[in-house]
């Protein structure tokens, strides 16, 4: 029972990634300046990547969801990192919306 459990939880936790995923790459290409577009990356990079590397648990192996912890931890540590860098390079730049100065974005 708590295998059929655990498959159930794994393949939601696909699906539901996969949906964060590719609303995030979507975000990425509309969103019209840096700031917003960083902001759907980091859903990505964040929630979505998150979600679907807790459906390894599912395998119940233990390489492979100690591996997936590592993987988190790591996201966890660096993408806020990353973010800020990506971020404090725009401000630099004073990117502006396109709409604001009529050019096109960064």
């Amino acid at each position: 029972m708590l295998i059929a459990v655990l498959d159930v939880l794994a393949v939601v936790s696909l699906v539901l990634g996969s949906i964060i995923m590719t609303i995030s790459v979507y975000g990425v290409f509309r969103m019209p300046d840096v700031y917003s577009q960083l902001h759907a990356a980091g859903m990505a990079s964040g929630l979505g990547a998150i979600t679907i590397l807790l459906a390894s648990i599912a395998t119940r192996d233990a390489a492979t969801i100690t591996d997936a912890v590592l993987v988190i931890v790591f996201l966890l540590l660096t993408a806020p990192i990353s973010s800020h860098a990506i971020a404090w390079a725009a401000y630099r730049r004073q990117a502006t919306p396109p709409a604001a100065s009529g050019e096109p974005g960064i």
